[in-house]
């Protein structure tokens, strides 16, 4: 299954959109804009709330629950020296390839889970999610949207330190 998000880069709101292959709107992303704890909510194409995203506050390391109605799990930034260090605790789901190029899997031991790859373009950052299990499709969007805030906040913190 292949999922695709479409976010406009310059909005003043965090919603977007996903669609699938046939371009069909298939889930709607709620982000809050200036609100603490950081928060996301997906909802399907019926408006229902499946997916809730919420920063924890008070930690070292950003760190983001994601509820579902199946699935309870914690993605979290580790301490590095040089790299992106991004884990999903709860599941024994793990990311590999290179994060901060937002081109990576995850994977369930050698099973393929997700590919994610980012395309650049001047005013809108486009995605594609290669979802190798239909059922996890809110799982994997929920993963995706917290590892490109993780990657959004590094830059924002390495830009703030070095001006």
């Amino acid at each position: 299954m292949k999922l695709y998000i479409k976010q406009k880069v310059f909005a003043l709101t965090e919603d977007f959109t996903v669609t699938d292959e046939s371009g069909q709107i298939v889930y709607r992303v709620s982000g809050s804009f200036m609100r603490i704890p950081k928060k996301f909510e997906i909802y399907d194409t019926s408006n229902n709330l499946v997916c809730e995203i919420e920063k924890e506050l008070f930690r070292m390391f950003s760190h983001f629950n994601i509820r579902t109605s199946t699935h309870d799990l914690v993605v979290k930034k580790n301490f590095s020296w040089f790299n992106h260090s991004i884990s999903i605790v709860g599941s024994n789901w793990r990311l590999e390839g290179n994060i901060l190029n937002r081109d990576f899997r995850i994977v369930s031991g050698s099973h393929p889970i997700l590919s994610f790859s980012k395309a650049f373009f001047s005013f809108q950052d486009s995605y594609e999610l290669n979802i190798a299990n239909e059922n996890d499709a809110v799982l994997c969007l929920a993963i995706v949207i917290v590892i490109d805030r993780l990657i959004a906040e590094s830059s924002s913190a390495n830009s703030s330190v070095h001006t």
